[in-house]
């Protein structure tokens, strides 16, 4: 009986180490080392970090630049920088350029023979999406909840608020893009939910209507043309981009807006910019800002 004793009273001690054992191992912390959002923004500089990330998106092709650590997988780096391929769709598949290599499928832009296959253009679909991506996401981070959740003092969150004025302007740049190459791109913004899921193709003459809403909403919070830091954008980028957009309505919607074509482009003009008489090729200068 004593023996019968003793043995349940292991038994017990025993269930009551191994079942406290399991409550300790399931009161755990998360060993992720990937950086979150909250963590990001805990640096005050990191708003305008993550902007210029948006605007290296044009012209770099990865964490280190012309090689290492790539946005996008699938085509060589060098290939899948988001102006090289622009470059690509709008000038190989006319007769105002060439190209002698014979990369991939290349060639096929040459020959106006292209498939859904064809590796240049499903990267610059791809480069497009990634994107708007990011930009969603900057937009998401910089809500007004966000910024009063982590304490962000007044004068930053001034200068946040014309970020956020030049992130919309670069996602109606892309989304422009991708209306002019692919019409009836996916459509996606800060306000659809995080993770996979298929969002709807957008008509193309609704895009037009959501990129030129963008433009005219945020003209206000752009800087004043010519005032802002090199390399940014200002009012008149957003009334350029407007002009563009106009000048090939009639294509994207069916009816022609070149009156505004011409309101736009005057107020850049009115602005202070003009044509220099210094060579062409001095617009391609680093001072290109400052040269005429």
């Amino acid at each position: 009986m004593m023996l019968r004793t003793i043995k349940s009273v292991l038994v017990v001690v025993t269930l009551a180490f191994f079942m406290q054992s399991c409550s300790d191992r399931l009161d755990l912390q998360p060993e992720d080392s990937r950086l979150t959002a909250d963590a990001a923004f805990e640096n005050p500089e990191a708003y305008k970090q993550f902007l210029a990330k948006i605007y290296a998106g044009i012209s770099l092709s990865g964490q280190e630049g012309p090689a290492g650590a790539p946005d996008l997988q699938g085509l060589d780096e060098g290939f899948s920088n988001y102006l090289r391929l622009y470059w690509k769709m709008q000038q190989l598949t006319t007769d105002e350029a060439i190209i002698a290599w014979n990369d991939g499928t290349i060639q096929d832009l040459h020959g106006q023979i292209w498939t859904s296959g064809n590796e240049f253009i499903r990267t610059m679909y791809s480069r497009l999406l990634y994107q708007v991506a990011l930009t969603n996401e900057f937009l998401r981070q910089t809500t007004d909840s966000k910024l009063s959740d982590r304490g962000v003092e007044a004068s930053l969150r001034s200068e946040i608020q014309v970020y956020r004025a030049e992130a919309r302007f670069m996602r109606a740049l892309t989304y422009w893009h991708a209306m002019d190459l692919f019409a009836n791109p996916p459509f996606v913004t800060e306000n659809d939910p995080i993770g996979a899921f298929l969002p709807p193709q957008i008509q193309r003459a609704d895009l037009f209507d959501f990129v030129e809403s963008e433009l005219l909403d945020i003209l206000d919070d752009m800087a004043a043309p010519r005032s802002n830091e090199y390399g940014r954008a200002d009012r008149a980028a957003a009334w350029m981009l407007l002009a563009k957009l106009y000048l090939n309505a009639e294509v994207y919607t069916g009816t022609s807006r070149n009156a505004d074509v011409i309101t736009y482009t005057n107020n850049i003009i009115n602005a202070g910019y003009t044509i220099p008489s210094n060579p062409y090729f001095h617009l391609f200068l680093a001072d290109n800002d400052s040269n005429g």
